[in-house]
């Protein structure tokens, strides 16, 4: 299958806790989708799933840095915050970023959780 130049075509990326990820855009692209991993919420030592726990995501572009493109919130009884949002954010070709996790949430029990999560992004190139 050949791909006409206005054609998008599918884009992903799995950002893992702790780890900043910094490139220099090849083909531009935009996010539509964050969504926390199911599998990756925190357990306790008996294996029972934590149902609270929260991560933000964030952007470093240029000077700009720390930039929250959305929080995500997993818990079974509260609708305040969800575990996946949808986002419509651009990058084009030649800008350096970065996208990373980080906990910014004032609860400290929550604030300590955010370690264990995995954010799934899906979007299209353009």
């Amino acid at each position: 299958m050949s791909l006409k130049s206005k054609e998008k075509s599918f884009w992903s990326m799995v950002i893992k806790p702790g780890i900043k990820y910094t490139f220099t855009v090849e083909h531009s692209f935009h996010i539509s989708k964050a969504v926390i991993d199911y599998t990756s919420r925190p357990h306790d030592s008996c294996g029972i799933y934590i149902h609270s726990a929260m991560t933000s995501l964030l952007v470093d572009h240029g000077d700009q840095q720390g930039i929250t493109l959305c929080n995500l919130h997993m818990q079974d009884n509260k609708k305040v915050l969800k575990p996946e949002a949808d986002l419509d954010v651009y990058f084009m070709a030649g800008q350096t970023i970065a996208l990373y996790s980080a906990k910014i949430h004032p609860d400290e029990v929550t604030n300590n959780l955010y370690k264990e999560l995995t954010i799934h992004l899906s979007g299209y190139q353009l």
